[in-house]
């Protein structure tokens, strides 16, 4: 061993560089070698959702004749054109093909103002469709109407089958006043 040492010292410079890359490459083909034997435990993973369904909003408002919480999916004409008599959006709502698409529709009735509804995701998992909205609610610093409102969104979803559920987030915003 003492030869082989006194040996590698008498070595030029450039010898001594590519016995080191010698040594790098063989370490790492080692480490390769070594790692690619071994099981590596893999974590679960959480489930999601099948599929992101693609969503537009085409209606906002605080007004209505509602005074329970609806969500509700509209399939067809008839059914949209009834439930659009309680609410009363801020701009007028498009013409629905309901041919490739649904419209969705969330209100909650509130005692004052400043309060939003605003439609995060849409998800298919199997037969089931989740809406996932949220439920923005005014903070204590904020000045609001004091009269009663209807918060509203109404949307509309890609076509699509399935039994459809609503998650609420409910979020205090602040105003910094």
């Amino acid at each position: 061993m003492k030869s082989l040492l006194s040996n590698l010292a008498r070595l030029p410079e450039s010898a001594w560089k590519m016995a080191r890359a010698l040594v790098v490459v063989a370490m790492a083909t080692g480490m390769a070698v070594g790692v690619s034997g071994c099981e590596v435990p893999q974590p679960d993973l959480i489930d999601g959702p099948d599929e992101l369904l693609y969503f537009e909003s085409i209606g906002l408002g605080h007004y209505g004749t509602v005074r329970d919480t609806l969500e509700l999916v509209m399939r067809d004409e008839a059914a949209y054109l009834a439930t659009m008599e309680l609410v009363q959006p801020l701009d007028t709502l498009p013409e629905i093909d309901f041919q490739q698409t649904m419209v969705g529709l969330i209100a909650l009735p509130t005692d004052s103002g400043g309060y939003i509804i605003e439609v995060q995701s849409i998800e298919k998992t199997g037969d089931e469709i989740t809406i996932n909205y949220l439920f923005s609610i005014p903070g204590a610093d904020c000045i609001t109407l004091q009269a009663l409102a209807l918060p509203f969104q109404v949307v509309i979803i890609r076509q699509s089958e399935g039994h459809v559920t609503f998650e609420r987030e409910t979020k205090a915003y602040k105003c910094g006043l």
